[in-house]
């Protein structure tokens, strides 16, 4: 947990560095994530799904990726891995061959009804 720990230490130091991104409230998911998977034997992922809303600018949308990457980069190699996708991108990952067509149908269907 060394990344997470470091993270953690340096919002204290410097608490908007973030943003768009709250760190703070992740890192917190991640230390309540290592306890369960400890807890359950369990290998802890935290996933951070976002919304990239079409009223929100470009260099807004551009910006708070950046800070995910940042992030991600930040916490890498700790027992708590972090993922991040957009919804338009996890949605896309069942529209794919390997999925049934009921679940493409539904995520497209989703897709749709989201995103403009």
């Amino acid at each position: 947990m060394d990344p997470w720990c470091a993270m953690r230490d340096g919002l204290r130091s410097a608490p908007s560095h973030f943003r768009y991104l709250d760190a703070a409230q992740l890192v917190k998911h991640a230390f309540g994530l290592v306890t369960e998977a400890r807890r359950i034997s369990r290998a802890p992922v935290l996933f951070y799904l976002f919304a990239e809303p079409s009223r929100v600018s470009a260099s807004v949308r551009s910006e708070h990726r950046a800070e995910i990457e940042a992030f991600s980069v930040a916490v890498s190699g700790a027992r708590v891995r972090f993922a991040a996708a957009s919804w338009s991108e996890w949605l896309m990952r069942f529209a794919s061959p390997a999925s049934s067509p009921e679940v493409a149908a539904h995520a497209e269907a989703l897709r749709r009804k989201f995103e403009p």
